[in-house]
């Protein structure tokens, strides 16, 4: 390999799961290399063309996060540990620290923007988003808004989305491979021109091209059974952002449940 060869080749295998999303021209930018040199490595590799890289890296990335394996690597790195708490918390201080680097407050207030104007909030994860899902929904209930949480797959997520219209708005939820409703669903939504929030690990991910607002927050590595503190996080924040956007409302809204708590005895 020549020098700017060799560069690349270190920069894909330190950001794997980035690389198998980007385009030879956003792939050569970041490395540092021109996009020249992204074909003719692809070439000296055996491929045609770096689209087949891409395949192929999406493949890996695919046969590497079934449930088995990450639970598997997850106890491969930590079953020879003294201490099994301290090495996850690592784990999820590490997720949370990139969060912080990554999800921009800037982009909570947008997001807060399009949340606040909307008729009906759509909330779709499938999957483990649907803990987040939940979540989300709770609050913002609390909070008395609209809501309208989708979180099994099949039919029923069109079905559900059959009475949208412009004065509503969705947020969506994947990591790694999101499911193929969840991507037919923000097609549906595109198509009649409906704000977007998107939850994801990448602004390359599926759900996240194309959308009005991205909220980036990863899981964790792809090979091990990661938590969901840096979405739940983001989630966190971002009601917590609406809540303080309208706090006339917040706190009537809260009275409010407290009088009916009183008056039912509960």
């Amino acid at each position: 390999m020549s020098k700017r060869q060799l560069k690349l080749a270190k920069y894909i295998l330190a950001n794997t799961e980035e690389t198998a999303f980007l385009t030879s021209e956003k792939l050569g930018k970041k490395a540092g290399v021109s996009e020249a040199t992204v074909i003719r490595l692809a070439q000296f590799l055996g491929f045609s063309g770096f689209k087949d890289i891409k395949e192929n890296l999406q493949q890996k990335i695919k046969d590497k996060i079934t449930p088995q394996l990450k639970m598997r690597e997850t106890v491969e790195r930590i079953k020879n540990k003294k201490d099994v708490f301290s090495n996850l918390l690592s784990i999820d201080k590490a997720v949370l620290e990139e969060t912080s680097h990554n999800c921009s407050e800037k982009n909570i207030k947008r997001a807060v923007e399009y949340m606040k104007k909307a008729r009906i909030i759509y909330i779709i994860g499938l999957g483990i988003s649907k803990a987040i899902v939940d979540f989300l929904e709770f609050r913002l209930n609390r909070l008395g808004y609209n809501v309208a949480a989708i979180t099994s797959g099949g039919e029923e997520v069109i079905d559900k989305l059959m009475g949208i219209s412009r004065k509503d708005m969705v947020v969506s939820i994947g990591f790694f491979r999101p499911h193929k409703e969840l991507i037919a669903a923000l097609d549906i939504v595109k198509q009649k021109n409906i704000p977007v929030i998107a939850i994801a690990d990448s602004e390359l991910s599926p759900i996240a091209v194309n959308v009005d607002v991205v909220l980036k927050a990863k899981r964790g590595p792809a090979e091990l059974m990661t938590s969901l503190v840096a979405p739940m996080s983001v989630v966190n924040i971002l009601v917590l952002t609406l809540a303080m956007e309208d706090k006339e409302k917040s706190i009537d809204t809260f009275a409010k449940l407290d009088e009916l708590k009183k008056r039912y005895n509960l």
